[in-house]
């Protein structure tokens, strides 16, 4: 919603919709978010009005925001995980390879260079393969439980909401944030595969 004073001081409003600016009126649009009040004085001669606005309660915040919020955080978390999107693809070709070579049974006339690759300090590459598909299982782990937690609670916090549960659903936000760093911190690997 958007707020101007008319030249009486009063406030005039409209919605977001209303890009012209055309359609002010004096009663006010819903606004579910929050309640402002113009705290100022006017100037007489030039008729400018100076002050602040006064926010009178804390704006609920809507499913939107508080569903980007746990959105925003779940990606920063697969970052940290993942490091790059290039780092995510490197390792998923990486297990699919490792995959491939355990299935064939491990010949050692065809070990792919993913695999190879990590064939150093001692180990064969057979270790190597299913250390690399030890590390994808647990990788995979974490992005499922990113997923679900993160699904769920965007569910949960709609449900929330339209039943004017706002505290409950800003605590659904925090749980899931707290669940997500959980599970992210515990798959922390010093390995890189």
């Amino acid at each position: 919603m958007y707020y101007i004073l008319d030249s009486k001081g009063g406030f005039r409003y409209s919605d977001a919709t209303n890009k012209n600016y055309s359609d002010w009126t004096l009663t006010p649009v819903p606004q579910p978010c929050w309640s402002p009040r113009f705290s100022g004085i006017r100037d007489d001669t030039t008729g400018e009005w100076s002050g602040v606005w006064v926010q009178e309660v804390e704006p609920v915040p809507t499913a939107e925001e508080m569903c980007f919020r746990i959105d925003a955080y779940a990606d920063e978390m697969r970052r940290l995980v993942a490091v790059d999107p290039l780092r995510a693809v490197e390792y998923e070709r990486t297990a699919a390879e490792a995959q491939a070579f355990k299935d064939a049974g491990y010949p050692e006339d065809a070990v792919p260079r993913t695999v190879a690759a990590w064939a150093i300090m001692g180990r064969t590459a057979e270790e190597a393969a299913d250390g690399i598909l030890t590390e994808a299982a647990k990788y995979a782990e974490v992005l499922y439980l990113v997923r679900e937690r993160r699904l769920e609670a965007k569910e949960l916090i709609r449900r929330k909401l339209a039943a004017g549960e706002i505290d409950e659903a800003r605590q659904v936000v925090d749980d899931a944030i707290k669940a997500i760093q959980t599970a992210v911190s515990g798959s922390r690997s010093s390995e890189d595969l």
